[in-house]
C-alpha cells in the first residue's frame, strides 16, 4: 500500500440470490505422502478401527443368562409374593412395596437414554454409505489436497452449521468456529490460534472471500450485551472472548437506547459482524489481498427462526498518495 492509501470503507447490504440449481465443484492440489506409523506401538494403544474397543485388562466371566431382565423378575417375584401372601404383616408388605417401588425407579435409569457412541458410529456410517461411496472422485480429489475459495467464521452453536445452512461441500470452505463467530484484531500472542487460520487460508490456500456469519438468537451476543465489563469477571473465558465484540455493544446503546434485549441482541449481532470485518483489516496479508484484487471480504446473518439469510460485502475506494 506504498501507493495508495485507505481512504474510506462502507459496507454495504444486498440480497443474496439463490440458486438452486447451482452447485460448487472443490477443486485439489498438494500430494502430501501418507503417514508413517510406527512399528512400536505401547501396549495400551491399539492399532485398530476407530470404533473397535480395546482389549480389556482383566477378562471378566459371562454367561450367557446374565443380566437378562435381571430388575423386572425381581419385581414380579416381589408382586407374585403380595398376592400370595395376604397374611404378611403390614410392616412386611410396605418393605416389599418399597422395594419394588425402587426397583423399578433403578430399572428405569439404568436404561440409558442416549447411546453416544451408536450415534457416532451410526452417523459415520451412514456418511460412508451414502456420501463417501457414491462420490468416488470427489473424495479422490480432496485426498491430494484441498483448494477452498471460502475461508468462513461462523458461530460454535450447534443449529448454525455453515455448511449445512450454505450447502458447502466438502473442500469448499475453510471455516473457524468460534463463540459468537468473533475475529479478534491482529495479535500474534494473544490471538495467535484464529491469526494462524487466517495467514494460512489467505497465503497458502488462496482463498478468494473470507465471510464472518452471525446469527439469530447468539448466546454469546446476548451475553456481551448483557456483562457490566467492571472488572470483576464472572466466567473463565466468555467476557474476556466476547468484549472483542464491545465496540458492537457500544453502537447499538448509542443507536437505539434501553430497547427490548431481544431487539437490541439482533441488532448488535449484525454490528458484531461488521467489526470483525473491521478487526481482518488489521492483518496485513488481508489488507494486501483486498489491494490487489484477490480477496474479498463478506458479512452475514442467518436467521434460524425466520429462515432467512442476509449478505452484505465491505467496498472500499482508494486515493493515490499526495505530497506536500
Amino acid at each position: 500500500m506504498s501507493t495508495a492509501s485507505l481512504n474510506t470503507a462502507c459496507l454495504r447490504y444486498h440480497s443474496l440470490p439463490l440458486n438452486k440449481s447451482s452447485s460448487f465443484r472443490p477443486f485439489a492440489r498438494l500430494n502430501p505422502s501418507p503417514p508413517s506409523f510406527s512399528s512400536s506401538i505401547p501396549n495400551l494403544i491399539q492399532n485398530r478401527p476407530v470404533f473397535a474397543a480395546p482389549s480389556p485388562l482383566i477378562t471378566p466371566t459371562w454367561r450367557e443368562d446374565m443380566g437378562n431382565g435381571s430388575y423386572e423378575e425381581a419385581i414380579e417375584a416381589l408382586e407374585k409374593l403380595l398376592r400370595e401372601k395376604g397374611d404378611l404383616k403390614a410392616e412386611a408388605t410396605s418393605k416389599v412395596e418399597q422395594i419394588t417401588a425402587e426397583l423399578k425407579s433403578g430399572g428405569e435409569a439404568a436404561k440409558p437414554s442416549y447411546d453416544a457412541v451408536d450415534r457416532l458410529k451410526s452417523g459415520f456410517i451412514h456418511f460412508k454409505k451414502e456420501k463417501y461411496d457414491k462420490n468416488p472422485e470427489l473424495y479422490g480429489e480432496l485426498a491430494k489436497g484441498q483448494s477452498p475459495k471460502f475461508m468462513v467464521f461462523a458461530c460454535s452453536d450447534s443449529r448454525v452449521c455453515p455448511s449445512h445452512v450454505l450447502d458447502f461441500q466438502p473442500g469448499e470452505a475453510f471455516v473457524v468456529r468460534n463463540v459468537a463467530n468473533l475475529v479478534p484484531p491482529y495479535d500474534q500472542s494473544k490471538f495467535s490460534g484464529t491469526g494462524s487460520a487466517i495467514e494460512y487460508a489467505v497465503l497458502h490456500l488462496k482463498v478468494q472471500y473470507i465471510v464472518v456469519i452471525g446469527h439469530s438468537a447468539c448466546g454469546g451476543i446476548k451475553g456481551l450485551m448483557t456483562f457490566p465489563f467492571d472488572g470483576k469477571y464472572s466466567t473463565d473465558f466468555i467476557e474476556e472472548w466476547v468484549k472483542i465484540g464491545l465496540p458492537a455493544k457500544a453502537k447499538v446503546k448509542s443507536k437505539h437506547g434501553e430497547g427490548e434485549l431481544g431487539e437490541l441482541c439482533t441488532h448488535c449481532e449484525k454490528e458484531a459482524v461488521d467489526v470483525s470485518l473491521g478487526n481482518l483489516l488489521t492483518y496485513p496479508f488481508v489488507r494486501d489481498g483486498l489491494v490487489n484484487g484477490t480477496l474479498g471480504l463478506k458479512g452475514g446473518h442467518y436467521d434460524f427462526v425466520k429462515g432467512t439469510f442476509e449478505l452484505w460485502g465491505l467496498d472500499f475506494s482508494f486515493s493515490p498518495s499526495i505530497s506536500v
